[in-house]
Formats: C-alpha cells, sequence, structure tokens
C-alpha cells in the first residue's frame, strides 16, 4: 500500500471513530431538565412589624445541594406579595420525579455577616432575633415531575402568619419562629404554571374595623371552630394562603394550586390598645359569586367583589 493510501484510509479510520465516540457520548448524557425556585410571602398581620428578614444559607431538592442556589441570601419577605417573587436560582437536574424542597435559614448571621440572620424589624427600628439556634430548617412536600429539556418554576410561598409568633417570658426579643413542626406548615410549593388567583375588591361600610384578611382553603375544609381556636397564637391555621385587604379594599390571593376552593373574611381591631390585633369576628358578605365554590385553573385570574353587610363574632 502506497502512502497516500494508507493515509487516506488512516484518516478514514480516525473520522469513523471520531462519529462513533460522539454519538456513544451523546447516547450516555442525562436527561436534564432546569428548576427555577423563587419565593414570595404570605402577609404578616402585626400592624408593628415593618419587615420581616430571613437568611437563606441553602437550598436543597430531596435532600441534595441545588446547584443554581448561587450563595447566602438574605431576603425581606414582606417585600414580596400580591404575586410578586424573589429569585433564588436556575440550575439542572436530572429529569423525573421529586418531593421535598427545603430552606436551611442562618439564624445568626445575614449574607454580610451581621447578627441577627432571621428577624423582625418594627415601626421602631428595632430588630427582633426570631431564634437561639444557629440554622432553622423549613420543608415542603411536593410531588414534582421534571420533564427533559424543559424549564419548571417553582414558587415557595413562606406564610409569616404561620411562621411567627409572639415570644413570651419578657423577652427583649418580642417574636419567634413557632415550633419546628409546626413550621414546616408555614411553606408550601406550587408549579407557577399551574397555578391561579383569587383577587378584587372587598368593600366595608358596616364594620369599624383595622384590619380584614382574606383566607383561602380547599373547598369543603373550613370548620369555624377549629379554624378561630388558635395553635401558637395562629388561627385560621389551615388555610393554603391568605392575603390581607388594602385601604381601598383590594386583594389578591397568588399562586393558588388549580383545584375548587373556598374564601372566607375576618376583620381585626386594636381593642386593648395594646399595638395588637384582636380578632373581631369572621365577616357576612354579599358576593354575585359563589364565595365557597371558587374554581381556580392554570394561569386563571378570578375576579372577585364582595360587600359587608355584617359580622359574626
Amino acid at each position: 500500500m502506497n502512502s497516500a493510501k494508507f493515509q487516506s484510509l488512516l484518516l478514514v479510520l480516525m473520522l469513523a471513530f471520531g462519529l462513533t465516540s460522539c454519538k456513544k457520548d451523546d447516547d450516555s448524557s442525562p436527561n436534564t431538565s432546569q428548576l427555577q425556585v423563587d419565593i414570595t410571602d404570605g402577609p404578616c398581620d402585626d400592624p408593628n412589624v415593618k419587615a420581616v428578614f430571613v437568611t437563606i444559607a441553602e437550598v436543597k431538592v430531596d435532600g441534595q445541594t441545588f446547584s443554581g442556589f448561587s450563595g447566602k441570601k438574605t431576603i425581606n419577605l414582606l417585600a414580596y406579595q400580591k404575586g410578586e417573587v424573589a429569585a433564588l436560582g436556575l440550575g439542572n437536574l436530572d429529569a423525573g420525579a421529586y418531593q421535598e424542597i427545603t430552606l436551611v435559614l442562618d439564624a445568626q448571621t445575614d449574607a454580610n455577616g451581621n447578627a441577627p440572620g432571621c428577624y423582625v424589624e418594627t415601626i421602631d427600628n428595632v430588630k427582633h432575633a426570631l431564634s437561639g439556634a444557629v440554622t432553622v430548617t423549613v420543608s415542603t412536600i411536593k410531588n414534582l415531575t421534571l420533564s427533559a429539556g424543559a424549564t419548571t418554576q417553582v414558587v415557595l410561598d413562606f406564610d409569616l402568619r404561620k411562621a411567627v409568633q409572639y415570644s413570651g417570658g419578657g423577652s427583649a426579643d418580642k417574636y419567634e419562629f413557632v415550633t419546628s413542626a409546626s413550621l414546616q406548615t408555614a411553606l408550601r410549593a406550587v408549579v407557577k404554571t399551574q397555578s391561579g388567583n383569587l383577587q378584587g375588591s372587598c368593600q366595608n361600610a358596616i364594620v369599624n374595623t383595622d384590619k380584614i384578611v382574606a383566607y383561602a382553603y380547599k373547598k369543603g375544609t373550613f370548620n369555624r371552630n377549629v379554624e378561630l381556636s388558635s395553635e401558637n397564637g395562629i388561627a385560621f391555621k389551615n388555610a393554603v394562603a391568605s392575603a390581607g385587604v388594602e385601604s381601598d379594599g383590594s386583594f389578591k390571593i397568588a399562586f393558588l394550586e388549580s383545584g375548587d376552593y373556598e374564601l372566607h373574611f375576618a376583620a381585626y381591631k386594636d381593642l386593648n390598645s395594646d399595638d395588637k390585633l384582636d380578632f373581631q369576628g369572621t365577616l357576612i358578605l354579599n358576593s354575585l359569586i359563589d364565595l365557597s365554590d371558587l374554581e381556580i385553573g392554570a394561569n386563571a385570574n378570578i375576579q372577585l367583589n364582595v360587600s359587608v353587610v355584617g359580622i359574626l363574632p
């Protein structure tokens, strides 16, 4: 075989081997998907609370560190309500089924190394540390299927109303996290494209009150006697989500997973002049839409206009 023919044959063999190797590499590549994790807030009912900061040190998916979380973040959750979100990260995961998302909170120091890491800031600019522990872990169970080549956006709703309570014992820090077991109920996860919103107006010319809160429940789950018996000082604990009614009557409960819901409103007023809101009663409402049978579909925006006609203490 002459030299030219040998070189041509060698080149063909090298090209064939290269193509085979590429094909093998492609076949062995895992099916990957992208996960976007955001966080939003349920309201805090205390009128003295100016901000609630949490420092997130780590995000885990099924117990494994989520690579999309780029580093320690300190977030004022009260700045993200009514559909607003703060981004926690975008990362790659193997396509497949997942069940649990966990936030590891640094209670001691914030993203700048200052103490405390998780705290309530009141309107007098005083910081109240939320925990004496070094870290606080809060998880939510969510059956989540990630498809190859697709990006899934998950919103974590951290409900401060369920997460924070008044502290006792005369502590200088007036607020604290609820018990570890109860704290887990304060976090829920929803796929954004599979969720909808309840929004509208609640007009009140009847009840003298300081604040009205709207509570969304899965249809058929509201039991007034159970919901008014507070646990850790928290009533309406089984509500999926809630939202305060603004001074103009507007409200919005965002990121409700597709399904059937019922909506209830409660009034609060500082009856003892102690700067704390006291429960007045649940509101009797006039609405053209049945508030006990609200169907929410993906990407739906249900518009409600209700008016207060009475109160049930």
